[in-house]
């Protein structure tokens, strides 16, 4: 739970009212000074003080009704970055890369150019959506390529890099198979990462390459107007890391029939920190209890097995980590406290606009209103940040649409209409009765 901080104060105080300025203006009326002397030492220094008193005990109270209603835990929260890989710092313990390959140049081209096609290197676009819809489109991009010093003319195609949509399917799967509550991550970068491709190159064949013969570094594209927003050596973080074990690491298992049970101890771990076990054609089933998770077998010994540890503590930025960091972090106020505990959610514009403004949001976007449409053809269906969850009950064409306007805080930030996808896609997840769409006021 996040430390008592008085702005939480601000979602219950009915009205906020400054007793001390208002008596200052007062006496400020009062023409003769001896009177406005006895009536600041009777007013500030005796009434002043009782008022003083009386909001601190109101304070003191609304502490405790504030605490007694405790939040649900959260172990699963992400934060997302991106870095120069160069900058990447192993010591720090809060960020690892999304794809550890990433940092094996070598043996990432291997991978990629297995596919029959030259991988050269992955670029990432820092333009808003709308241009990366564009540079999806616009491909094959022309250019030339030096190989064994001479120039000659190639094509180049750039395609959004499929082992980052790989890695958040198997993160939703570990999720769903240990029975933990989805909540969107916010993916705003990883949208913007492409793999660069020789499509056609001069008068020597593809298949004369050998994978890491050649990179980007030879290459010269013509990007035209993408040309300023292209990073070249740039990664994705964020707070999870896979961890191995093996049965060495426990106690004797308990024996029940045929099965065993195998006990992940969480007693040792950082407060809050989150364990998702992967589960593999040998685990039976996953099942978390109070300081432990029991893993279910017919294996008695087993090795490599693997688990997901996200990092809850506070994140460190290391040396050059200066790129914002995305999170599907909640605000922690009374309100949703009081809303998780009780069984029945009211869908109101209030309550509505109180679930959008817990995401971590505030500084990019703010919701400013909203509208249900009848007639859904008007907004095309768009791919939201759980592209992975099927809701195979409800079709989206049937449903009305609940359009949700937003406004800029930060105008012309490239992240801004991705913060609109991560909240249509939360929000998509809480309401089925309609299809969630956001759009700029």
């Amino acid at each position: 739970m996040d430390k008592w901080d008085d702005n939480n104060l601000s979602d219950i105080l009915e009205y906020p009212f400054d007793f001390e300025r208002y008596i200052e203006e007062r006496l400020r009326e009062i023409d003769d000074l001896d009177e406005r002397r006895f009536a600041k030492t009777v007013l500030l220094d005796g009434l002043g003080k009782l008022i003083q008193c009386t909001e601190r005990k109101y304070r003191e109270l609304e502490r405790r009704v504030y605490e007694e209603v405790e939040p649900q835990d959260n172990q699963y929260e992400t934060v997302m970055t991106v870095v120069c890989r160069d900058h990447y710092d192993p010591t720090n313990g809060t960020l690892f890369p999304v794809i550890s390959m990433d940092l094996e140049t070598e043996n990432l081209a291997e991978q990629l150019c297995a596919e029959g096609k030259v991988y050269l290197g992955t670029i990432f676009l820092k333009a808003d959506e709308e241009a990366n819809r564009r540079f999806r489109a616009a491909g094959p991009f022309a250019g030339t390529l030096l190989w064994k010093g001479e120039e000659q003319d190639a094509a180049f195609l750039a395609c959004p890099a499929g082992r980052y949509r790989d890695r958040m399917e198997q993160i939703y799967q570990v999720f769903q198979d240990n029975h933990i509550l989805w909540e969107t991550i916010n993916t705003g970068f990883l949208d913007k990462f492409y793999d660069v491709y020789l499509d056609t190159w001069g008068s020597i064949g593809s298949t004369d390459l050998k994978p890491g013969e050649v990179s980007l570094k030879e290459a010269i594209i013509k990007l035209g107007e993408f040309a300023a927003a292209v990073l070249h050596d740039i990664i994705p973080l964020w707070n999870m890391e896979w961890i191995s074990f093996d049965s060495a690491d426990f106690m004797l298992p308990c024996i029940s029939g045929t099965y065993y049970e195998h006990e992940f101890s969480l007693k040792d771990a950082e407060e809050k920190d989150g364990y998702l076990i992967q589960t593999n054609e040998e685990i039976l089933e996953i099942r978390h209890e109070k300081e432990k998770i029991i893993i279910k077998s017919q294996k008695e010994t087993f090795e490599g097995w693997k688990a997901l540890h996200i990092i809850q503590r506070k994140t460190v930025r290391s040396l050059d980590y200066n790129e914002p960091l995305l999170t599907n972090h909640k605000r922690d106020t009374f309100f949703r406290r009081y809303s998780e505990n009780r069984s029945v959610q009211l869908m109101t514009k209030t309550d509505l606009f109180r679930r959008i403004m817990e995401l971590d949001i505030r500084e990019y976007i703010e919701v400013v209103g909203y509208e249900i449409c009848d007639n859904g053809k008007e907004y095309p269906a768009e791919e939201g940040m759980n592209w992975f969850v099927k809701d195979e009950l409800f079709p989206m064409e049937s449903r009305k649409v609940l359009l949700l306007k937003f406004e800029e805080k930060k105008p012309e930030c490239f992240l801004n209409d991705s913060m609109v996808r991560f909240v249509i896609s939360q929000i998509q997840m809480e309401i089925s009765e309609y299809r969630c769409i956001g759009v700029m006021a």
